[in-house]
């Protein structure tokens, strides 16, 4: 019987290859796709389609035991903060040997899976802030998902609330947008359908990068990158893309062209049945 695991980061392949070498030869990497929507009026200047929860609810696992554990758990959350371009298990792994000393590899996989809720605080803290930022410089961004409510900001009016929705309405939503934002989960190595589907609707996709996107998008062709490192600076180059329609228009019209032909869920289907040839 044949079996195959798909990883969507080439990180994370690297992950499974270390604790799982029993698996190594059933691995392959395949980036996730997009889907495109029915064409419509861009009548949102800047879309983002994400659910958010607040950094602040995920103290009770930072707290759950001791200070020496807080204390722990906080040096790994400012180290991720303060370099964003670190791989999570990276920044696992240095601190755990840090404060463990030498560790079989077994127990250091058994402890980085108790340390996820470390990612989804350093995923939420940069969304929330990402967006906050859009807002407090006057920028209107349209906003449907989950939670989004609870984004502290000083101009709230500006995160305008759409509400939850589903898939289908995420993509209808990025059809009428004139940028579509992006902010990645934790992966340095890979890429997110949000990216892909921004394309296909032919919206400009504004996304923090990866190792992998930059090695396939060419910027301010067919995508705008940003870096964690420096997010302020994005309300400045947003408002100068959309101020330059000229300039967002042939970007997304290149970013629709991109992923027509690499990042459809047909590619992808066409990339597993290959597996199987």
């Amino acid at each position: 019987q044949l079996y195959y695991q798909v990883v969507i980061d080439r990180d994370h392949k690297k992950f499974m290859e270390r604790f799982y070498p029993e698996l190594k030869e059933h691995l392959t990497f395949f980036p996730l796709a997009g889907t495109g929507s029915k064409q419509q009026e861009k009548e949102y200047d800047v879309v983002f389609v994400g659910n958010y929860t607040p950094p602040s609810d995920f103290r009770k696992y930072i707290e759950r035991i001791d200070e020496e554990y807080t204390a722990f758990y906080e040096g790994i959350i400012e180290d991720l903060i303060s370099n964003p371009d670190t791989t999570m298990e990276d920044a696992f792994e240095k601190h755990l040997k840090r404060e463990m000393g030498e560790i079989s590899e077994q127990d250091l996989r058994i402890c980085m899976e108790n340390l996820i809720f470390i990612d989804l605080y350093v995923r939420f803290y940069f969304r929330g802030n990402v967006i906050k930022t859009l807002a407090e410089a006057g920028i209107s961004v349209h906003v449907w998902g989950a939670g989004l409510e609870a984004i502290p900001c000083e101009k709230p009016e500006n995160i305008i609330l759409m509400g939850p929705t589903d898939t289908a309405g995420c993509l209808d939503a990025l059809a009428k947008a004139k940028v579509a934002l992006n902010v990645m989960p934790w992966f340095k190595n890979g890429s997110h359908d949000r990216v892909y589907s921004a394309m296909l609707n032919q919206a400009v996709c504004v996304t923090d990068e990866s190792v992998y996107l930059r090695e396939q998008l060419k910027d301010e062709e067919q995508v705008l990158f940003y870096s964690l490192h420096d997010y302020r600076k994005l309300p400045d180059k947003i408002k100068e893309l959309l101020a330059e329609q000229d300039k967002r228009e042939y970007i997304a019209q290149q970013g629709y062209k991109y992923a027509s032909e690499c990042h459809t869920w047909r590619e992808r289907s066409e990339d597993i049945l290959r597996l199987f040839s």
